[in-house]
């Protein structure tokens, strides 16, 4: 069974366009690369954490999925053509799910019955199915939301971005927004135009990929 998608704190996702990943190759320790670690954790964590593992286990596939991109970011070639640095990044979570899966197979829980053991790989995600593509395009697009949302609330002032948020995103009334922040509904109508049209241009530029 597919597990819900566990809670977490807000992290954006981080433009995967040529330029950027030039920048993260060229500062692989630096700041490019922290940025880079802070926004992908999250999307491996809740992708392996949907696919069946434990908290304790997604937190390993996400460190070992970061040292693999850490150690090959080097060898990958950003071109449209060969695929997306998406489609890449997914491919290096993947494999790091099957290698879990195979160890896991073959390492039965000590403490555990063999009974007990076999019943619960049963209930994990296959890494090479289609419900793994489902739930990676699912978090993908989620973070892709935050992302925009991060942006956004970075280029509005706080009260417009909160009634932007709390009507829009939240899809709170206009009544219930005016009524929860002390508002009117003209300044609900101004932050849904004006914080709206910088939020689809975030998504609008997150999306790109050059």
């Amino acid at each position: 069974m597919m597990q819900s998608t566990p809670m977490k704190p807000e992290a954006p996702l981080l433009e995967t366009r040529s330029s950027l990943i030039q920048r993260l190759k060229a500062t692989i320790n630096g700041e490019s690369w922290e940025e880079f670690f802070h926004t992908y954790w999250e999307l491996i964590y809740n992708v392996a954490r949907r696919a069946g593992l434990s908290e304790a286990d997604a937190q390993d596939i996400v460190q070992e999925t970061i040292l693999k991109v850490h150690n090959s970011l080097d060898r990958f070639e950003y071109n449209r053509k060969r695929g997306t640095f998406k489609g890449w990044l997914r491919t290096v979570t993947r494999s790091r799910l099957n290698d879990f899966f195979k160890k896991q197979q073959r390492r039965p829980a000590l403490n555990q019955p063999l009974e007990e053991t076999a019943d619960e790989l049963q209930n994990l995600e296959d890494p090479e199915g289609p419900e793994i593509e489902k739930i990676w395009d699912e978090e993908w697009n989620r973070n892709l939301i935050q992302a925009a949302l991060s942006r956004t609330k970075k280029l509005s002032s706080p009260k417009q971005f909160q009634i932007f948020k709390c009507h829009y995103i939240d899809e709170w009334t206009v009544r219930e927004t005016c009524r929860t922040l002390g508002v009117n509904a003209a300044q609900v109508y101004m932050a849904k135009q004006r914080v709206g049209k910088i939020f689809r241009e975030a998504v609008e530029t997150l999306q790109e990929q050059v």
